[in-house]
């Protein structure tokens, strides 16, 4: 990763920090520019690159294996059923093995694992325990908890093992975070959630356009396109996922508030990267 661009993307952090910090002293009674766990979550993410920058790719798959672990516990304990002991343990096991996947590089069982083999296999669990009544929505609650926070969420952490795989996944996750920033700050007012899903894909077009040239190797039209594609996604994924969390009674700020945008953005980049330049 570029000096600089690490380097400005820090200050630009401290910055973001210190006038949320000072709006919130100003104008104690008004809504804060960004919440307290979205900062958490920036800062989160500095760390975790920095962390990376040392420890290389097996940092960055633990840490988001950890996210995934997270956001997937907060779901199943949250369904209208909670998931008992047992789901819990081979749900976690499941992580374990996905993660592998990317660990090892392998991409054919990492991209069938979860939606194929997983899929297959939920619906007999309750069978092999010998209880009657299976219930669809239970099973396709769980299916879709493990697609989202792991399987689509497992896609940044497999961007790591690619050529120039720092840069990409600092890349895909500074755009999803800037769109993300733009979408809060016109959700302050009703004429600003109106226009937040254009502005926000509009921001994530210029910011693409500005780090894409140092971060990937990306030709200028797929620079574009990027941008474009990432910022809707993330509108996608921050309403979906919410009401997801609005369904569950979630608050706000936990694991699934957290990856809401990058379990969208990640896999749509990662293959369109895949399929563009390394195939």
């Amino acid at each position: 990763m570029n000096p600089k661009v690490a380097i400005g993307i820090g200050a630009l952090l401290v910055v973001t920090t210190l006038v949320t910090l000072l709006w919130s002293r100003w104008r104690p009674d008004a809504a804060p520019l960004f919440p307290k766990q979205r900062l958490r979550a920036w800062w989160t993410m500095v760390v975790v690159f920095s962390l990376a920058t040392v420890g290389g790719p097996n940092v960055t798959i633990a840490g988001f294996a950890l996210l995934s672990v997270v956001a997937l516990r907060e779901f199943l304990m949250h369904l209208p059923r909670p998931a008992g002991r047992g789901m819990l343990t081979l749900c976690y096991l499941l992580v374990l093995i996905q993660y592998w996947w990317v660990h090892i590089d392998w991409y054919g069982m990492f991209v069938i694992f979860i939606p194929v083999f997983v899929f297959l296999y939920l619906p007999t669990t309750r069978s092999l325990r010998r209880q009657e009544k299976t219930r669809m929505s239970d099973q396709s609650m769980l299916h879709w908890g493990l697609m989202t926070t792991v399987f689509c969420l497992s896609h940044a952490a497999y961007l790591m093992i690619l050529p120039r795989g720092p840069g990409l996944l600092f890349f895909v996750t500074m755009v999803t975070e800037v769109a993300d920033a733009i979408r809060i700050l016109l959700s302050r007012s009703e004429r600003g959630r109106m226009l937040s899903p254009v502005l926000s894909a509009l921001a994530a077009l210029l910011c693409s356009a500005i780090l894409g040239p140092t971060l990937t190797p990306l030709l200028f039209e797929h620079l574009v396109l990027a941008g474009l594609v990432l910022g809707v996604a993330g509108s996608l994924g921050h309403i979906n996922i919410s009401s997801v969390c609005e369904e569950l009674d979630l608050k706000p700020g936990g694991g699934l508030s957290r990856i809401e945008s990058l379990a969208y953005t990640a896999p749509l980049f990662f293959h369109g990267y895949r399929y563009f330049y390394t195939t």
